[in-house]
């Protein structure tokens, strides 16, 4: 198998199951949300944020390392279990000490004890780190994908008959140490891999020398991507965090999504083309259209139909997340193109720039969050979001063209007509929904009108000016024509 249909078919596997776990997983938490005040979500997105900060210090960069190296990946597997098993045991001490300060910070006593229980996922995770790994950099996202989809929906399960069960802010807490006993124990169902009694500490500083700085990277953008909620849950309060969790929980769905199914795929791909940048930049480019043909039309969908959404399918006790999940979505989109980026930085032996990168947006947020919650509340903050991933994509873009031997003029030319297209399908779709629903039809269904109605003008619009994708599409009818069984 080519290395490009390994891609493809990486995509269409990670992308299938993703798609699958993560409309269970917003599916489930519409449900919840609607049994759940937003105080509960706050409270667990506190302890999220707590223990999150925490991991990017349990792989210490190794299973990014174990991807790009060529040699002695066997024996260096075992060096980075066992380094990262004990990371998380230090991790998780870290975590138990330090919940009551976490809770008196937040000034939220219910805290501590649910962040003790949900770090118990730090530990239970790092038992598969290296088996995923090893998945990704074999390219076999189809025996990957099993584990993940089967430990979400069993998390979501136990999640919803948790609360539904009225056990509140716990239900949330089990659901995800539910999916990790489930995530751990069902990869080494699909990988022959097993840990061993062995360490190399040549091994061991090698992989440190990589990881190093692929773990600083991570945990700026940690810094980047959470210190508004540290802020939000400081200044504003755990109902105000709710708001703002959900808010870019929906608008960040697919970005989110998109982004680590583009990352998983193609960083392994990016690694084994290190000395071949003309076929790096031809897979790049093409990975960057296909995001963007899904990623601009969620982003624009997402801005028109936030306020029907919201009052449609959740109540008017999240009223407060519309306008921030809009301005999310432009946050959201930007992140979804950019997300290969990265891994460019990486794969061309660059990972220095995304912790440069990162250090800047990082301080750039910490300057502005203040006088922005301010003045505008939760909303200044999604403004500021989407004002810094702009500039931070015009940074990234420049950098990964030096690379690529690129320019920034490819990305407009993509971008473009899909926001055009998307838009014109947007306001019709709107135009629909509000039509149904002054004629008195059910929201949610005048709702599931108009976006099918943006949809089909998109698809309609795309497959009429898109030449290589309608060649694609013709290609798969006349393969499935030809596979459909003759009736005599």
């Amino acid at each position: 198998m080519t290395l490009r249909q390994k891609v493809s078919q990486g995509m269409l596997w990670e992308g299938g199951a993703m798609v699958a776990g993560r409309a269970l997983s917003l599916v489930v938490t519409l449900l919840m949300a609607r049994l759940l005040a937003p105080s509960s979500f706050g409270l667990v997105s506190i302890a999220t944020l707590a223990i999150n900060s925490l991991v990017f210090f349990q792989e210490l960069g190794f299973g990014a390392a174990l991807i790009y190296r060529q040699a002695d990946v066997t024996k260096a597997s075992q060096t980075a279990h066992w380094t990262i098993v004990v990371s998380s045991l230090a991790l998780y001490a870290v975590a138990f000490a330090a919940a009551p300060l976490v809770a008196a910070f937040f000034r939220t006593p219910e805290v501590t004890s649910v962040l003790r229980v949900l770090a118990l996922t730090i530990v239970i995770s790092s038992l598969s780190r290296v088996p995923f790994s090893l998945l990704y950099k074999e390219m076999d996202f189809r025996k990957k994908v099993l584990p993940e989809f089967l430990a979400s929906l069993g998390g979501n399960l136990v999640a919803l008959g948790l609360v539904v069960a009225g056990a509140g802010v716990w239900g949330l807490v089990w659901g995800q140490v539910a999916d990790s006993v489930l995530r751990t124990g069902l990869v080494y169902l699909v990988h022959p891999w097993r840990p061993r009694l062995e360490f190399d500490r040549r091994l061991f500083r090698q992989l440190f020398g990589y990881g190093k700085h692929v773990t600083a990277s991570q945990v700026l953008i940690f810094g980047i991507t959470n210190i508004d909620d540290l802020f939000v849950g400081r200044m504003l309060g755990d109902t105000a965090l709710g708001h703002y969790g959900m808010a870019y929980r929906i608008s960040n769905l697919p970005a989110t999504n998109i982004t680590r199914l583009v990352s998983r795929v193609t960083f392994p791909a990016f690694s084994v083309l290190q000395s071949e940048r003309e076929r790096m930049r031809q897979i790049y480019f093409e990975v960057v259209r296909y995001v963007s043909l899904l990623a601009v039309p969620i982003a624009v969908a997402t801005v028109v139909f936030a306020h029907d959404f919201v009052y449609a399918v959740l109540n008017e006790q999240w009223a407060p997340a519309i306008v921030p999940m809009q301005w999310l979505a432009v946050y959201g989109l930007l992140r979804s193109v950019a997300a290969n980026m990265g891994n460019v930085f990486q794969a061309g032996g660059k990972p220095q720039w995304l912790s440069g990168i990162a250090a800047w947006r990082l301080a750039t947020m910490a300057v502005l969050l203040y006088p922005a919650i301010r003045l505008g509340g939760v909303v200044g903050v999604c403004v500021l979001s989407a004002a810094v991933a702009l500039v931070d994509f015009f940074i990234s873009g420049a950098l990964s063209n030096r690379i690529l031997e690129a320019r920034m003029a490819a990305y407009g030319r993509l971008l473009a007509p899909l926001l055009l297209m998307a838009g014109l399908g947007g306001a019709l779709g709107l135009g629909l929904t509000r039509g149904l629903m002054a004629l008195g039809l059910w929201d949610v269904a005048a709702l599931l009108a108009g976006g099918a109605l943006m949809v089909a003008v998109y698809a309609g619009l795309l497959y009429w000016r898109d030449a290589d994708l309608r060649r694609q599409v013709q290609r798969a009818v006349g393969y499935w024509r030809q596979r459909k069984p003759r009736t005599a």
